[in-house]
């Protein structure tokens, strides 16, 4: 019996785990709203880049930000921990490496809240060795 009421409690909990994380608001159906302040669109920066914005939702779930060269290889990620919050701003810095000459880029931010609704931002700029 006791083996029976553990077993009970475990599951219990395990769900309740799954349904708070999965929470969905079928009523939402506002996209989480990204935006950039830098880099600027267009930009040439040499050295250490700035990856600042904010991303704001009535309930977000999870956020990326990602830079990735021309030939689409991932030269910069990070997934900062969102869930449950209402805002989040972000301040990451970013130092190429192995560069040999200006090299353009693509930083896409994106977010998403618990009712699956999603978000991004996109720009493109360069960097310099």
């Amino acid at each position: 019996m006791k083996l029976s009421i553990l077993s009970y409690t475990l599951l219990m909990g395990l769900l309740l785990t799954q349904v708070a994380c999965h929470h969905h608001d079928e009523e939402d159906t506002s996209n989480p709203v990204v935006t950039i302040s830098s880099p600027a669109s267009g930009a040439s920066i040499a050295g250490a880049v700035s990856i600042q914005g904010m991303v704001t939702d009535n309930d977000l779930h999870a956020m990326s930000i990602t830079v990735t060269d021309a030939t689409g290889s991932t030269l910069y990620a990070k997934q900062p921990s969102v869930h449950g919050k209402t805002e989040y701003s972000f301040s990451e810095t970013w130092t190429p490496a192995n560069l040999t000459a200006e090299t353009p880029v693509t930083l896409v931010v994106e977010a998403e809240d618990h009712a699956g609704n999603k978000g991004n931002f996109t720009l493109n700029f360069s960097v310099k060795p």
